[in-house]
């Protein structure tokens, strides 16, 4: 089957169908789908010119909503070392939330062979625009919003499962969660679903007063655990679903004469570059940044076209260090 005839089929122009291949050029979603349903139908594959276009370009656009979050600085810094292997550039683009056609503005002009977005939040208009271009697009580190486009991560909910469960092991009841402001399918909404499954089969309450919801940072966490600790005083652990929270937490603990591990245990997520070196050495739930990288990448790769939406989860653990101890009753 030629493209003409495939187009013809589809009810659009050999052009359309050309720009929905090669990724060039925007396409409306219902022609996008419309085409993107047919080929699925017929088994239809572009000519080799086609397929290869995309291909010839070496460069990748990362998009990230921030660089105020050592998780995402540490994952760009895997990205760029996986990529320098495979003779890629990248190029990384700040998402503009106010204006995404800014976004898409930078990402026409340096012509990527796919997108890496750092973040399942991305503003859903740019996530909109991206998909109309038909290119490339896979979520490195979280679930895609919507399951739109292809991702690579791990289990959220039951990274926090294991997480609370290790803080329960350990003797502690009055545990609070410094969290981000979850949304439905989001990957802080995972971990909290996963922390009140921990807590319901330890058969303990769930209390939203145990939880600051807020941002990712080190400010949120400075100054959600603050309020965290005026609501609860008598907690004996806090689990933050970020290291850079877990880190903004401790400072603020320290500052208010509380010890951590001796007098409140901290546990983070995301085991990043300053884990190790934080005072005291954070224990944390670790997630294969590496591995994610690489995944990533080769998926990307291998991508033609929007066709490819599935996921890929990779497993996670506990990194014990210094940050959290057994709590004993007696010394409550």
């Amino acid at each position: 089957m030629t493209i003409r005839e495939f187009a013809k089929l589809c009810e659009v122009s050999p052009a359309t169908a050309s720009r929905f291949f090669s990724g060039r050029g925007s396409i409306s979603e219902p022609v996008r789908l419309r085409i993107e349903q047919m080929a699925k139908k017929t088994g239809y594959a572009p000519p080799a010119s086609f397929r290869g276009r995309r291909k010839t370009s070496a460069v990748i656009a990362v998009i990230l909503p921030h660089f105020r979050q050592c998780f995402f600085n540490d994952m760009i810094e895997q990205l760029r070392v996986y990529a320098e292997r495979m003779g890629k550039r990248l190029i990384i683009l700040p998402a503009d939330m106010d204006n995404p056609q800014n976004t898409m503005s930078l990402i026409s002009a340096c012509e990527p062979m796919g997108v890496i977005l750092l973040h399942e939040s991305i503003d859903f208009p740019l996530a909109d625009a991206l998909s109309r271009r038909n290119l490339p697009v896979i979520v490195c580190g979280a679930l895609a919003a919507g399951r739109r486009f292809s991702a690579v991560h791990i289990d959220d909910m039951m990274a926090a499962y294991d997480g609370t469960n290790y803080l329960l092991g350990l003797g502690h009841t009055r545990i609070g969660f410094l969290t981000d402001a979850s949304r439905a399918i989001s990957s802080g909404f995972q971990r909290l679903t996963g922390c009140r499954k921990a807590l319901e089969d330890a058969h303990l309450p769930f209390d939203e007063g145990m939880t600051q919801p807020g941002g990712m940072t080190f400010d949120d966490g400075y100054n959600g655990m603050e309020a965290l600790l005026n609501r609860n005083p008598d907690l004996t652990a806090v689990f933050a679903f970020s290291d850079d929270l877990a880190a903004g937490a401790i400072t603020r603990l320290h500052e208010m004469g509380k010890r951590v591990p001796e007098d409140i245990s901290v546990l983070g997520f995301d085991d990043n570059s300053m884990a190790r070196r934080f005072s005291p050495p954070l224990t944390t739930v670790h997630q294969p940044m590496d591995q994610i990288a690489q995944k990533t990448l080769e998926r990307l790769t291998n991508m033609q076209g929007a066709h490819d939406v599935s996921s890929l989860t990779l497993a996670c653990e506990i990194a014990e260090r210094a940050s959290c101890r057994a709590y004993r009753a007696s010394e409550g």
